[in-house]
């Protein structure tokens, strides 16, 4: 296997996982609007890399996968480097989620 499809490998497998952890998140977080209990406005600030703005993660999980489309398709760095701390980001915010509120 190349380095590229290593790569490409590991960002398919690292999106599939935080898909999945996403639309966990998501569905304890309508859980907690249901209930008033989270009233922010979205996951990430501003500054955050990524070009959406959503209170549930599956807007977000989107973009990052739009990201690996556009960077299958022309292999620049600038879009592996974003992709990369989109991913890094989503991990660790879904992390975080997780731990404060599994039951």
């Amino acid at each position: 296997m190349t380095a590229t499809a290593n790569v490409n490998q590991q960002l398919i497998e690292n999106i599939s996982i935080i898909l999945k952890k996403s639309l966990t998140a998501d569905a304890t977080l309508q859980d907690l609007r249901e209930h008033k209990k989270a009233g922010f406005e979205a996951i990430f600030k501003k500054d955050a890399g990524f070009k959406c703005s959503a209170n549930t993660f599956q807007p977000y999980v989107q973009e990052v996968a739009d990201n690996l489309l556009h960077w299958q398709e022309h292999q620049d760095q600038p879009t592996l480097v974003t992709l990369v701390k989109q991913i890094e980001q989503l991990f660790t915010v879904l992390g975080q989620f997780e731990n404060s509120h599994s039951k």
